[in-house]
């Protein structure tokens, strides 16, 4: 009972607000302008006598909507079968790569590793700048502000990374680009696809590098760097093609910790990640993009109205539900490098709520052996529907803190749109429960005025950069969190903790939200889901390659495919995946997977966009992988 009222006071109560502001007399409606540098486009008569190298692909008719193809077929294929690569006769001149830089007004960035600074043998070493990146190496912001570094180097090859050692001599490029384009003005964006569908060059797409498998780097490729994108737009009564209600406008490079403060400037609400860094309009929309608003809203896909978009043909075009109503469904959640260059996006805001959370930490000792501390994870677990039902999110870890020892800790609990006095009403049964088993906590129980205060008072800066570890995924549907399952998903995630596996969850779900679109390519799995749970695998900082093979197969093979058993035909999150997942194509897209296949041949039949697990990347190889190390740092060729 106490989880329905407080459905009614959170979900109900910020619905009825959006009706209440739907009901007052809007505007004339009027969509909004497309930003400066999205007016500065490639025409056809500027490329003159530099056709070979910067002519638009062919044209493309959109699919109608409700017409979608499904066919997985795979096509005949078009153009040489490898991407050429830097050595190959056919690899662009130092000329050629000046043209390019000249006709983009000096963009053109030739890759050095972040790291160089650190190694004798590079031109930029450096040992005070070679410090002061040891020093910030694991602080993402860093990784960030730089066009080609990886948050995640495993798949990058490991090379280049910060050192004491400056005679050590295994920097080199591995899986980074060898260009980046840092785009300011659609053009940019133009000129570096087409150049790179031209000369037959592998592309990347980089806006911060947060995804797990590190989809935006790639040996030989030319990289579009949009992070310089930044322009924020608040529409306050944004009145377009049916939408009513306040929205932003979001260029491509705005990150989640500046859209926030944003929303908390304007008196309003967004949907964000969980991560200070992570794009909005970049891989966070492209995946689904899960929220601490999620249990209220949906995902953050779910907010989109509108995306101004950069086609693999070269062509600049509005993608909404009139527009390109395919690529409108394809591009929220279908998985980012694959139909195109998103430069920017216009989404829904909300009123302004309030957020209440709860942090609290317990672990085995001599009162609380490793059964009862599992029992108390088994607690937790079966108030999942009960807490997502009532808008709530809960984001914790629990590990092994050594043999037979476990450790458990929020970070934190979130109600959204709930005082302390509806959120402590939610918990206090889960508290008892605890106590009931011999668990004492001590709750330090929190409210905020906004989101954003909530989101700067409670999530701790994430830290990237080691090549220390392996990470998976699984996407639980509330089933497994209900008397019939729930003693078997609990036994399986014992399984792999007691093993050393690192467990990031989330108690979450992709509500219900008849004020947007729902309608759209994220993973059907996030609709049925209540836990989300990131399981990582590490192993020692010098470990070998064969080590590293032996980790990773343990957390795909042992302890994911438990995982994957008990939650049978549900799902993965793509962008917090394993890069090894076993039939990534139903894990990561589910049933959307041959409508996604299907839009990917026609908007890029010549294979212009690549990235690992994303929609016909089994089309093609990285040459040279080790099993369960597919780094990126080989030449990119069609498979047979």
């Amino acid at each position: 009972m106490a989880a329905f009222t407080l459905r009614t006071t959170a979900l109900a109560a910020l619905l009825a607000v959006l009706a209440d502001a739907g009901a007052i007399s809007p505007p004339p409606s009027s969509c909004p302008p497309r930003f400066t540098y999205e007016t500065a486009q490639l025409a056809d008569a500027a490329i003159g006598p530099n056709a070979a190298l910067f002519s638009f692909g062919a044209n493309i008719t959109p699919t109608p909507s409700g017409a979608a193809g499904s066919s997985i077929s795979k096509p005949p294929p078009q153009g040489p079968s490898c991407k050429f690569f830097p050595g190959d006769a056919q690899w662009p001149s130092s000329t050629t790569w000046a043209k390019l830089n000249t006709t983009l007004g000096g963009a053109l960035i030739k890759t050095v590793p972040l790291a160089a600074p650190c190694y004798a043998n590079w031109p930029q070493h450096d040992p005070a700048a070679c410090q002061a990146i040891r020093d910030r190496w694991s602080d993402p912001h860093l990784h960030v502000e730089d066009p080609t570094s990886a948050m995640f180097p495993i798949y990058q090859g490991r090379t280049c990374m910060p050192t004491d050692d400056p005679a050590a001599n295994n920097c080199t490029l591995g899986g980074y680009a060898s260009y980046s384009v840092a785009a300011t003005k659609v053009s940019h964006i133009q000129l570096a696809l087409n150049f790179a569908r031209n000369a037959n060059l592998r592309l990347a797409v980089r806006n911060t590098g947060h995804d797990f498998g590190d989809k935006s780097i790639g040996a030989g490729a030319l990289s579009v760097w949009t992070h310089k994108l930044k322009d924020i737009q608040y529409l306050p009564e944004y009145n377009c093609k049916g939408h009513k209600g306040p929205a932003f406008k979001l260029a491509a490079g705005v990150v989640t910790e500046e859209v926030y403060a944003a929303a908390e400037k304007n008196g309003v609400t967004v949907v964000g990640g969980e991560c200070r860094t992570v794009g909005i309009a970049g891989g966070y929309i492209a995946g689904g993009g899960h929220s601490p608003m999620a249990a209220l809203v949906g995902m953050g896909a779910d907010q989109v109205l509108s995306l101004e978009v950069v086609l693999p043909n070269g062509r600049f075009v509005t993608v909404d539900e009139d527009s390109y109503p395919d690529l409108y469904w394809a591009l929220r959640g279908g998985g980012g490098s694959t139909y195109g260059v998103v430069t920017s996006v216009t989404v829904k805001a909300y009123p302004k709520i309030p957020v209440t959370t709860m942090t609290f930490y317990f672990m085995t000792g001599p009162n609380v052996t490793a059964d009862t501390f599992f029992a108390g994870l088994g607690v937790y677990m079966s108030y999942f529907d009960a807490f997502t039902a009532a808008g709530a999110y809960g984001y914790f870890l629990t590990t092994s803190i050594g043999p037979g020892q476990y450790f458990f800790q929020f970070m934190p609990m979130w109600g959204g749109n709930m005082t302390e006095p509806q959120f402590t009403t939610l918990v206090n049964p889960f508290l008892n429960d605890l106590a009931n088993l011999g668990i004492a906590v001590d709750p330090v129980i929190t409210e905020y005025g906004s989101l954003y205060q909530a989101f700067n008072g409670s999530f701790p800066p994430e830290v990237v950069g080691a090549a220390d570890s392996h990470a998976a995924s699984r996407l639980f549907p509330r089933e497994n969190f209900q008397p019939a399952k729930l003693n078997a998903t609990l036994a399986a995630v014992r399984h792999a903790v007691e093993g050393g596996g690192i467990l990031v969850g989330y108690n979450i779900r992709a509500a219900p939200n008849p004020a947007v679109n729902q309608d759209n390519a994220v993973n059907p799995a996030w609709r049925k889901a209540t836990g989300f749970f990131i399981l990582a695998a590490s192993w020692p900082a010098t470990a070998t390659d064969a080590q590293i093979q032996q980790v990773s197969e343990t957390l795909t093979n042992d302890w994911m495919a438990r995982w994957r058993d008990v939650s049978p035909g549900a799902g993965s999150y793509m962008s917090e995946g394993d890069i090894n997942e076993p039939d990534f194509q139903q894990s990561f897209y589910g049933s959307h997977y041959p409508r996604l296949y299907a839009l990917k041949q026609q908007y890029d039949p010549t294979g212009l966009f690549y990235a690992a697990t994303a929609v016909g990347s089994e089309d093609w190889e990285v040459m040279g992988q080790l099993p369960w190390i597919p780094t990126q740092n080989g030449r990119l060729c069609r498979k047979a």
